[in-house]
């Protein structure tokens, strides 16, 4: 659920932090949406079938957490007044490490579907569409309130990058339930690759 809440900071706000830090043009955030689709095609297209067999499920999650949260981390630190890039380019570079974050999504729906017979599969993944759909509610508006208070210089503090940093704090806190739930599980384990 708060993996779902975490990519609201990019779905949300990823033209509007970009426009108030770097003035992008409708063009520029065009350019960097097809990179972003480019990348995930990518990841979803090639990697996760190379990448997944060699780590094993429960370590795709736990990588691919890690970059997602990497990458939400540079945003959030790319779209602030801390790093001195007037143009944003160097955001191109941030999203390869948030895209590669991709291959924790089919290893964690594989971890998920291995303790649920096969004839409810289908309201397993009803389940999740439907996680999905209430932090489609909750997440757009967390980012986007976040995103609207700290780029206000009259609050104070200027950040424009803190729903970046927020999905990052999430993507971790993730990576701690993760870890606390599948360490010990003896169903993970029987599907993880030997050796």
């Amino acid at each position: 659920m708060f993996i779902y809440i975490a990519s609201h900071a990019v779905q949300s706000n990823w033209s509007f932090a970009n426009i108030e830090k770097f003035h992008w043009s409708p063009k520029m955030i065009g350019v960097s949406l097809g990179v972003v689709g480019l990348l995930v095609g990518l990841v979803q297209g090639l990697l996760i079938r190379v990448i997944n067999p060699i780590l094993g499920n429960e370590k795709s999650v736990y990588v691919g957490i890690a970059l997602y949260a990497i990458g939400l981390f540079l945003f959030a630190f790319g779209t602030s007044s801390f790093i001195g890039n007037s143009s944003g380019w160097v955001m191109f570079i941030f999203l390869i490490p948030y895209c590669l974050g991709g291959i924790s999504g089919p290893a964690l729906q594989s971890l998920i579907s291995v303790h649920v017979p096969k004839n409810e599969q289908g309201e397993l993944q009803g389940s999740l569409t439907s996680i999905m759909s209430v932090t489609s509610i909750v997440g757009p508006l967390l980012m986007t309130g976040l995103f609207s208070y700290f780029s206000n210089p009259k609050h104070g503090f200027y950040f424009p990058g803190v729903s970046f940093l927020m999905g990052a704090i999430l993507m971790l806190f993730s990576a701690i339930v993760a870890y606390r739930v599948l360490k010990d599980d003896p169903v993970v384990k029987a599907h993880e690759p030997k050796g």
